[in-house]
């Protein structure tokens, strides 16, 4: 039986960052993870990425109920249920990324439990990276995306209730960068630059992109830290990234690297709905403070691990 006060729940455990940070608190050995999420059809292959020490799986849509009935051995609750920001759907990103995670903190401030979720660098737009939990802070940045608009409303409202009544004991954001990696092959036409150009470099495909720059990050250094801040019980916001901008065109030969094949590249304008250079490079100064211990890839270093 699980220890008191060691299980967490991690919706949209079965996604790319999700089970990757599901993983790495169920080898801590300390943690014991329940999943919540859907898997779709299995030629998506989503299923393969439910970590083998999953302590249990809940249906998305029994998870308050299982919430109310296991509370007393829940630690915390971790979203990380994204929906796909260049599919159109601005209600469904807004369900996912808002409105999801406010029916979860009103959960965590009843019960006193921690909350941690997925936010993303994208709420800077072209603003300095800024960890502050200063609600008026947040409300100064602008965000060039909906993908960025909805993570920026719910990290305002996180914000704004600070440590009064309404607040949870341990509420946390992590800022993502731009993620690739193991695990991403259910999102299709959504997958990551990275993924898309080691599949087409060893496909002998030609890869269609637009020149951007990003804060790229493998998501298995992602997840190495968020399991850290969220084992150690650390609050406020965090950026989780490389620290530094790749462009597309430098991503592009990283995959010649480790496919050790050319890659055919066809260029064309960013569409509209996509913010096609990041001028904010992940800040590590948080991760610093708290001395906690990471790494950050290289592109083809992270590439050649795949």
């Amino acid at each position: 039986m699980p220890s008191q006060g060691r299980k967490f729940i991690v919706i949209g455990g079965a996604g790319l960052v999700g089970s990757a940070v599901a993983r790495h608190l169920a080898d801590d050995g300390s943690a014991h993870v329940i999943i919540c999420d859907q898997l779709g059809s299995s030629g998506s292959g989503k299923w393969a990425n439910l970590p083998a020490k999953m302590a249990d799986l809940w249906a998305p849509d029994d998870l308050m109920k299982h919430l109310d009935r296991a509370w007393r051995e829940v630690a915390g609750v971790l979203c990380f249920a994204d929906a796909g920001h260049s599919a159109g759907d601005v209600d469904a990103l807004f369900e996912t990324s808002y409105h999801l995670p406010r029916r979860v903190w009103d959960y965590a401030v009843a019960k006193q439990r921690a909350i941690y979720w997925a936010s993303s660098m994208q709420v800077y737009g072209d603003a300095t990276p800024d960890l502050s939990t200063d609600p008026n802070v947040i409300a100064g940045f602008q965000p060039k995306t909906a993908f960025g608009r909805a993570k920026q409303a719910f990290d305002y409202f996180a914000a704004s209730l600070g440590t009064g009544p309404d607040a949870a004991p341990i509420a946390t954001g992590f800022r993502l960068a731009s993620v690739y990696g193991q695990g991403e092959g259910h999102k299709g036409a959504l997958a990551s630059l990275p993924h898309r150009a080691l599949e087409h470099a060893g496909a002998d495909r030609p890869l269609t992109l637009w020149e951007a720059s990003r804060d790229w990050v493998h998501v298995e250094d992602a997840a190495n830290v968020i399991a850290q801040i969220v084992l150690q019980g650390h609050a406020g916001f965090f950026d989780v990234g490389s620290g530094s901008l790749t462009s597309a065109t430098a991503v592009a030969k990283a995959s010649e690297v480790a496919t050790g094949k050319a890659l055919a590249i066809e260029t064309r304008s960013a569409p509209a709905d996509v913010c096609a250079h990041q001028t904010a490079a992940a800040d590590h100064s948080a991760l610093e403070k708290l001395g906690l211990a990471y790494t950050f890839r290289t592109m083809e270093a992270g590439l050649s691990s795949l």
